[in-house]
């Protein structure tokens, strides 16, 4: 009887360990490109949007919380990586579901010139993004060609995004 027991505890701890594996995979992977079709709000002039308006053009796409260090921190680099390619086939789209006030003010706090900041229908989470920011590049078609989680350097990003700015 032990000898089962001990079998089944293990067994428990293994599917425990499992399922909590699944979970945090899970919160640490890029969602899939989903929510194309999602109602956005741009909060300069409250037209509303979707990404799939963006079609044709090469889009980079934020999910961002105001509160979020990382997010402050990709700003300007982002800001600027939009303004050194200047070409009108190219878009920084910023997405949070936080107040409009409180993303306004994210918008004027950091140097954001050249980045669409709009507000999400839905809540980020029954998006499936957890993690902040969590970036996507979009190549013309709406493909995505690089997710990434966290703080990372678009500006290292500009041959790529170039390239399919060519295509």
């Amino acid at each position: 009887m032990k000898k089962h027991q001990a079998k089944i505890t293990w067994a428990i701890l293994l599917l425990l360990l499992i399922f909590l594996g699944i979970k945090l995979y899970r919160k640490n992977v890029a969602p899939k490109m989903e929510f194309i079709s999602t109602s956005l709000t741009a909060i300069d002039n409250n037209k509303n949007l979707t990404l799939n308006d963006y079609k044709g053009n090469v889009v980079i796409v934020s999910f961002f919380q105001t509160w979020c260090t990382d997010c402050a921190r990709e700003t300007p680099d982002l800001n600027e990586l939009a303004s050194t390619l200047n070409n009108k086939n190219f878009s920084v789209i910023y997405i949070s579901d936080e107040d409009k006030n409180l993303i306004s003010n994210f918008h004027t706090r950091f140097l954001s010139d050249n980045i669409l900041f709009t507000q999400s229908a839905k809540s980020l989470s029954s998006l499936g993004i957890h993690i902040y920011p969590t970036t996507y590049l979009l190549n013309k078609k709406g493909e995505t060609i690089l997710s990434k989680l966290e703080w990372h350097d678009w500006l290292n990003e500009k041959a790529t995004i170039e390239k399919l700015l060519a295509e």
